[in-house]
């Protein structure tokens, strides 16, 4: 038996569905169970999609500690932690693989090979994929070091996960807060020990998933047809939508991707919401301006300069 996972406060209610309909597209009787961290309103049913709340899971392991640690100063922390202790309470449940998915991500190709991959693994990972050249471009480079090489809005486990995600809870325990000095970064710079400290941890080389603002140069956007295929390889599996990437794409940094971002925003807005809600001021597209456009051209002719730097050195 197998299951999607998230976890949101109550008000991302239109997130779950969005995301369980964007799965139900290529399986139809896929479930997402979704574990809400706040409030005790009813929720209306809907096929395919179970509620959870914190008492559910309360005396699961760890659940008790991150809970009364993070609960009251720091919600988004109290969603962060949870991720282990919900993963580790639907493997008591009888789910044989599970994974777990930010309430942002969107799937727009099959993702069957994502539950294959779980055969051969215990846990599974995709990477940022964040420029590995700091010629390229810098930020992106040092971000990998700071945010971690893992991306946290994604993680399959199996039963033989337990091990690991009863580590990953006590580091969730211990702390789940952005600190740089100490290097940490929420519940995501700790997946960075994870292939060093347990046995099974596989990595997605798909680099059609997790499409993000995080991963434009490594993951190159090319056109083909009407589809955009990653590197000129690989489809697009699903894009994480987060509220600093849309912005993004209405500007007209990702436009390969825009059309994506529209298929998404209207499946959102059938659900009961509108995305408008979520993110205040959402702007509309904007075709490039002169500046934007000048400012396009000095990032290329900047990355040609380092190019020609790398080979001077060779």
């Amino acid at each position: 038996m197998r299951t999607f996972c998230t976890i949101i406060t109550h008000n991302y209610i239109p997130y779950a569905k969005t995301l369980h309909r964007s799965l139900v597209q290529f399986n139809k009787e896929e479930k997402l169970v979704v574990l809400i961290v706040d409030g005790d309103t009813p929720i209306e049913a809907e096929p395919g999609i179970s509620y959870l709340r914190i008492n559910d899971i309360y005396n699961t392991p760890k659940a008790d500690i991150i809970y009364n640690k993070y609960a009251q100063q720091d919600p988004d922390a109290l969603r962060w932690g949870l991720k282990p202790v919900l993963l580790s309470y639907l493997l008591t449940k009888g789910y044989s693989k599970i994974i777990f998915a930010d309430c942002d991500l969107y799937f727009f190709n099959p993702y069957e090979f994502l539950f294959q991959e779980l055969d051969t693994h215990a846990v599974l990972l995709t990477p940022g994929s964040t420029t590995r050249s700091p010629q390229v471009h810098e930020e992106e480079f040092l971000s990998g070091y700071k945010y971690g090489q893992f991306n946290a809005g994604f993680a399959g486990v199996t039963v033989n996960a337990q091990p690991m995600l009863n580590w990953w809870a006590d580091c969730c325990a211990y702390r789940v807060e952005t600190n740089f000095n100490d290097g940490l970064f929420v519940d995501q710079k700790y997946l960075d020990a994870a292939p060093v400290l347990f046995d099974n941890v596989g990595i997605v080389r798909h680099k059609g998933c997790n499409i993000a603002f995080w991963n434009q140069h490594e993951n190159k956007r090319v056109l083909k047809g009407s589809e955009v295929w990653i590197n000129g390889e690989f489809p697009v599996i699903f894009i994480h939508f987060t509220n600093k990437y849309i912005p993004e794409l209405l500007n007209g940094n990702d436009p390969l991707i825009y059309p994506y971002f529209l298929a998404y925003e209207k499946t959102f807005n059938e659900s009961g919401s509108t995305l408008k809600e979520f993110i205040p001021g959402l702007p509309e597209y904007k075709e490039p301006n002169v500046l934007l456009r000048i400012k396009r051209k000095l990032l290329i002719r900047t990355r040609i300069k380092r190019w020609l730097f790398r080979l001077s050195q060779q």
